[in-house]
């Protein structure tokens, strides 16, 4: 008796890395991965939804699955780096409330530049924080976003 014909199997389309719809999603964009785990592991201690890179995806696939509220962007990285993805996040702005956060070890000159790049592209970072950062700092921040009237996505 011959086998029934195989069902052509469709891409599998990707899922949103969302876990918990309700807490505000963090994604904390920076190659250092030891200091992003830190940081990831203390944002969801205080209730926040954190991801890293260490997810194994690029920057760009994680913007756009895991639809984050704010970003902690690192300016030095390998490609994507932070201007690339400013300009990621400058096109999907108008879509949702993000707040941006540059965070590097970059001299305030070019912190400076990178808050007029952004402000070019529409954002206006929400604190530009040179490495290295407090997490009181950052939390500040973060919770600062709770305020912020949401925006559906």
């Amino acid at each position: 008796m011959p086998a029934p014909p195989l069902t052509p199997m469709r891409p599998a389309r990707p899922r949103a890395l969302r876990t918990n719809p309700e807490s505000l999603r963090v994604f904390i964009c920076d190659d250092d991965l030891a200091f992003a785990d830190e940081l990831a592991s203390a944002l969801t201690a205080s209730g926040f939804e954190a991801r890293t890179l260490r997810d194994g995806r690029t920057p760009v696939e994680l913007f756009e699955l895991f639809a984050p509220d704010i970003v902690l962007l690192d300016l030095y990285m390998p490609p994507p780096d932070g201007f690339e993805m400013m300009n990621l996040i400058g096109q999907n702005i108008a879509r949702r409330n993000i707040s941006l956060v540059v965070m590097s070890g970059a001299e305030a000159g070019l912190l400076e530049t990178a808050t007029h790049f952004g402000s070019g592209r529409g954002l206006t970072p929400a604190a530009v924080l040179q490495k290295p950062v407090r997490l009181a700092d950052i939390l500040s921040v973060c919770m600062a976003h709770r305020r912020l009237p949401r925006v559906a996505t």
